[in-house]
């Protein structure tokens, strides 16, 4: 049976930032899941595939003993292989189709959304979650817009016929502006990772979704 997806803090455990502040991703992980963060995304880019797979299935280890949910970006066969929960798939990746001839009907898969046009293509696919970003500029994907201030957010959620994440520079300082919105899962990556306490980062994050969504 699929995990649901529903108020969810999803946390993207990318490890060009990891790495740049000489941090310990299994650690941070297993700190994170256990102060309440609810879904973690493996992101790694330019890593050979023996060193992620290894890294995959000790997360995946340490991610289900907490009972949270994993996902890998990109790599199918990465997923399959560590024992994720899914895949998140990019404008590049191999097609949804495709990724659930290898992970089966029973894992989640989800895709990044930028657009509108975007949104209802990909929503006539077998997907169990977009994500919609980035709401605001980002460092992760600085050549793209944000979509705070514009009606394209508002309309892509209004259109979304499925679970979804807002996604790109959320913070504590700016998470106020989804209010209204409709939002109930937000995805995060450096506010949450660089933080000094991560479990006073968590709660503060968790009393924001109860006050704003």
């Amino acid at each position: 049976m699929k995990k649901k997806l529903n108020r969810k803090i999803y946390v993207i455990l990318d490890t060009e930032v990891i790495n740049q502040k000489k941090l310990d991703i299994f650690q941070i992980s297993d700190k994170l899941a256990l102060y309440g963060i609810d879904m973690f995304q493996l992101r790694a880019k330019n890593v050979c595939d023996n060193d992620l797979l290894a890294v995959a299935r000790k997360l995946s280890k340490i991610i289900h003993r907490r009972k949270k949910i994993f996902i890998v970006n990109d790599r199918a066969d990465i997923a399959y292989l560590s024992g994720a929960d899914g895949i998140h798939l990019g404008k590049d990746d191999i097609s949804v189709s495709d990724a659930r001839k290898i992970l089966g009907k029973k894992k989640i898969v989800g895709k990044t959304t930028h657009s509108l046009d975007e949104l209802r293509y990909y929503q006539k696919q077998e997907l169990d979650y977009v994500s919609i970003g980035p709401v605001f500029k980002t460092k992760t994907k600085p050549q793209l817009a944000s979509l705070t201030n514009s009606r394209h957010l508002r309309g892509m959620i209004e259109n979304v016929k499925r679970d979804f994440f807002v996604i790109g520079g959320i913070d504590l300082s700016n998470i106020i502006k989804l209010k209204g919105l409709g939002v109930k899962n937000i995805s995060v990556c450096r506010s949450i990772l660089l933080s000094k306490n991560y479990k006073n980062i968590v709660e503060r994050f968790k009393k924001c979704l109860a006050e704003v969504f």
